[in-house]
């Protein structure tokens, strides 16, 4: 069940840290703001909480996400 939806939100590398960030802006007016690390030697990531962003905002938005996080992280370590 979707609780929310996104108004917009970012997905950037922080500079000088192997790590991406993520700013989500719900439509109920709350931020959510997470860091996701990566390996630049293996090109992997931990962002187990992309469940709980499905459950919240709906498996269209999780895959996106995802779709866009993978994409971020090969040209990081790439």
């Amino acid at each position: 069940m979707v609780n929310y939806e996104v108004v917009d939100y970012t997905l950037k590398p922080v500079e000088g840290d192997d790590q991406v960030e993520l700013v989500i802006h719900a439509s109920d007016g709350s931020r959510w703001e997470y860091g996701i690390p990566f390996s630049r030697s293996t090109g992997r990531y931990m962002f187990e909480e992309i469940d709980v962003l499905e459950m919240d905002f709906g498996e269209d938005f999780s895959a996106q996400l995802t779709a866009e996080l993978d994409a971020l992280v090969a040209k990081l370590v790439g």
